[in-house]
């Protein structure tokens, strides 16, 4: 998964971002909600983490504002153990799910999964069959049976993305915002050269990357919990 952490407070960026990395997923990390609104802007996102400090009134409006917005992702929010109203006012924003410090790392990781498969996303499970290729989503591994695939980070980006749509046709436009951080710009071909790759890695293994003319991509392969 990709996921936009905010935090006004620098040093709570840390705690909330490293148990998700060391988890395999990609973490992109906001100090405002202006920013916050910079990267949902110029990336794809699996779901958001915000950091409520002190009264959190301005993290509370924007929350709302995303959801006046129709923006679905799932919400995790993290405050203080004492800060009951502003827990509230933040389930009442528009948040699916609230931690409370001190935050375990396994609960914070295992709550913004458990926020995908709540969304109807395809990876239902930590490992997925695609063919004969296995995608374990918690050890960001990918297996053809039980011979391991060596992906690099975009690459993996890429066939993550693509199991969670699986079936559907994929633009170019969200693969590149899907692998690309919010402040980064990749050429347009960019996604053909990495997809190219991808399907030399996956040949043999049952899953095939097609392409959809005039639009981008669609993972063929129904996918499976294993």
């Amino acid at each position: 998964m990709k996921i936009l952490a905010i935090s006004r407070d620098e040093s709570g960026l840390g705690p909330l971002a490293e148990p998700l990395r060391m988890a395999g997923h990609q973490v992109e990390a906001a100090a405002s909600t202006a920013a916050a609104d910079e990267a949902l802007r110029g990336g794809h996102f699996d779901a958001i983490v915000v950091d409520l400090v002190g009264s959190a009134d301005d993290e509370i409006a924007w929350l709302r504002s995303l959801r006046e917005r129709r923006v679905r992702l799932g919400v995790v929010t993290v405050s203080a153990l004492d800060a009951v109203d502003t827990r509230l006012a933040a389930i009442e924003a528009g948040a699916d799910d609230h931690l409370v410090r001190p935050v375990d790392p396994r609960e914070l990781v295992a709550r913004c999964q458990a926020l995908l498969r709540r969304q109807g996303g395809v990876l239902r499970s930590d490992v997925v069959v695609c063919g004969e290729l296995v995608v374990d989503s918690r050890r960001r591994e990918v297996r053809h049976g039980s011979v391991p695939i060596d992906l690099t980070p975009r690459e993996w980006s890429i066939l993550e993305f693509l199991v969670l749509h699986a079936g559907a046709a994929v633009t170019k436009d969200r693969l590149l915002r899907a692998i690309a951080g919010w402040d980064e710009r990749l050429a347009p071909n960019a996604i053909e050269v990495y997809v190219s790759r991808l399907r030399g890695k996956l040949a043999g293994t049952g899953a095939r990357i097609s392409t959809v003319r005039g639009v981008g991509y669609r993972l063929e392969q129904p996918v499976e919990a294993a």
